[in-house]
């Protein structure tokens, strides 16, 4: 069996008894909070607890050491601050008046714990058991080794282009939708609660309490400004939901893609614009603004309702039509018209015009691109009844009364519907000029003559002539069905999948594995399957075999930064 013994308390690496770690520099004189558990504590006669790495309202997680596997892992405490008291046993206690709300919060820190556990969803940091002891609760955690994607950024120049992003941002999407559809909602994505892994994939961790993330609760929370959203704050007299997630995720993609962060939601209530500087308007895909716009929107009414709405805005250039949503405080009750509707999913194209004539020093404002300029009454008239001089000049010329055909009707005019085969969803809704157009995205199928993401079917024939918002249903295509396999070996991870995704295959089934070889470069692929060339289809599984050897570092070089995501975080 390991002997425990030497293991340092910082990190749970043997260090051979040192004082300080040579492995992460970890002072063994310093000691825990007093409200936390001391290091060293044994935890079911299985976990050794070691320093705190982070605190909050809802508890204490400490790095640890798991007896039984012999790895590291994280222990997670529910300890809601202000609520509960160690006792000089180190269990915890309550007081009376407090006992609804503790026992109310570790009911939740259960159950949102074990259901990860059972469900064991990738990008999601991995729990190992929970149990309930010492008058509390605790989670054990994945000790992933990596850092926090806000470190990341700033070792990576601050932002990340759309391409790079995409790759490592998806598949976190996927796991909030799984579990939001589960009814858990984080409530505190940010770069600070996402894990860039050493194994180069994302991980959101801190899935917590929901009174941990709301203000105005017996226990302090732990709001991330700029991420959290407008009725995390009690603004609104609206409960969170997915769209509350839908915030957080598009806040942290901004900062990702811009660099900067966006206002507290509580600014923005009176004013949601967004400053974006024209370098980077002019790279970045227009559906890519539309979607971080409309997840963005400080009312929850007018937000984007759910994550996956968000991945399709995001990713395909899908921005459904409006649905009439909850009254909100001053939101106004009455339905929108077609035309407003219609201006308002277009909203985009104005603002493509506006950045394109911006010079480079100009800041955008995504906010006033989403504003409706031109209403349908302004435009068009209203349905009201005209003046009696509006009718002496539009009325026609005859020689006497009664030779006006009473039978004529008002013209009706028409429009020629282009070809949209060929074009991508989001170049047809970004063209002002179908603007008279209505679609919808029928289906998705394979097509061996368009490339992934193009039209390859609309319902109206190019040419016919048809009224104005005239709906028409336009079929993606999802490339070739059959295709030859790409070479993505000797690429790092990143751009192999990168070039994966071109190629027509699904994320899903892309499989990272790893192998060992000194003789190549670390990090990169080694080898792949299927091989270079070989047919395939979408629904392939791909695995890719890259490279663990990391090369020599030099002798104490080890960075506690890369291994440790949090700061310590000190309990009041």
């Amino acid at each position: 069996m390991f002997d425990t013994e030497n293991l340092c308390m910082g990190c749970m690496n043997d260090n051979g008894g040192e004082q300080v770690c040579s492995v992460c520099g970890y002072d063994s004189t310093i000691q825990n909070h007093s409200q936390a558990l001391p290091t060293k504590f044994v935890i079911e006669n299985r976990y050794i607890v070691g320093k705190v790495l982070s605190a909050n309202g809802e508890g204490i997680t400490y790095i640890g050491w798991d007896k039984s596997t012999e790895k590291i892992v994280n222990i997670k405490e529910y300890f809601p601050l202000g609520v509960a008291v160690r006792n000089p046993d180190a269990t915890v206690s309550i007081s009376q008046e407090k006992k609804y709300a503790f026992n109310e919060g570790l009911l939740e820190f259960m159950e949102i714990n074990r259901f990860i556990m059972r469900q064991a969803i990738p990008a999601v940091a991995s729990c190992f058991g929970v149990f309930e002891c010492g008058g509390t609760a605790y989670a054990i955690l994945e000790n992933i080794q990596g850092i926090t994607l806000r470190d990341f950024l700033d070792r990576n120049g601050g932002t990340l282009k759309w391409e790079q992003a995409r790759a490592l941002l998806l598949p976190l999407i996927d796991a909030i939708k799984e579990m939001n559809d589960n009814g858990i909602i984080h409530k505190g994505i940010s770069p600070e609660t996402i894990i860039v892994g050493r194994d180069g994939k994302l991980y959101i961790k801190d899935y917590s309490i929901k009174n941990l993330r709301l203000e105005g609760n017996e226990i302090e929370s732990e709001l991330y400004d700029g991420y959290a959203a407008v009725e995390q704050y009690g603004i609104y007299e609206m409960p969170v939901g997915a769209f509350t997630d839908v915030y957080g995720f598009s806040a942290t993609l901004f900062n990702v893609l811009i660099g900067t962060n966006i206002p507290k939601a509580t600014v923005r209530v009176s004013d949601q614009s967004l400053s974006i500087p024209a370098r980077f308007v002019e790279v970045l895909p227009r559906h890519v603004l539309a979607a971080l716009a409309n997840g963005l929107k400080v009312k929850p009414s007018e937000r984007t309702k759910d994550i996956e709405t968000f991945k399709n805005e995001l990713v395909y250039g899908e921005i459904p039509e409006q649905e009439v949503k909850p009254v909100v405080q001053d939101i106004s009750s009455k339905k929108p018209t077609k035309e407003q509707k219609r201006k308002k999913q277009k909203s985009n194209v104005k603002y493509a015009l506006i950045s394109a004539l911006a010079t480079v020093s100009v800041f955008l404002v995504i906010g006033a691109v989403l504003i409706f300029t031109v209403f349908k009454d302004d435009v068009f008239g209203t349905k009201s009844q005209p003046s009696e001089s509006t009718l002496a000049s539009s009325a026609p010329e005859v020689d006497e009364i009664g030779s006006v055909d009473s039978d004529a009707v008002e013209s009706v005019k028409l429009y020629k519907v282009p070809a949209f085969t060929g074009k991508t969803y989001a170049e047809i809704i970004d063209d002002e000029e179908n603007d008279k157009f209505e679609f919808v995205i029928k289906a998705k199928v394979y097509s061996n003559n368009y490339a992934k993401g193009k039209v390859c079917e609309q319902s109206v024939k190019e040419g016919s002539e048809v009224e104005r918002d005239t709906k028409i249903e336009l079929t993606i295509s999802l490339g070739k069905e059959e295709f030859k396999m790409p070479n993505v070996v000797g690429l790092d991870e990143q751009t192999a999948k990168l070039e994966l995704l071109k190629a027509g295959f699904l994320y899903d089934n892309i499989e990272v594995l790893e192998k060992y070889d000194e003789q190549s470069e670390p990090g990169i692929i080694l080898t792949q399957s299927p091989e270079n060339k070989k047919k395939v289809t979408a629904e392939s599984v791909v695995k890719i075999y890259k490279n663990t050897y990391e090369g020599q570092a030099p002798m104490g070089d080890t960075d506690d930064s890369a291994i440790l995501s949090d700061i310590l975080a000190t309990t009041p």
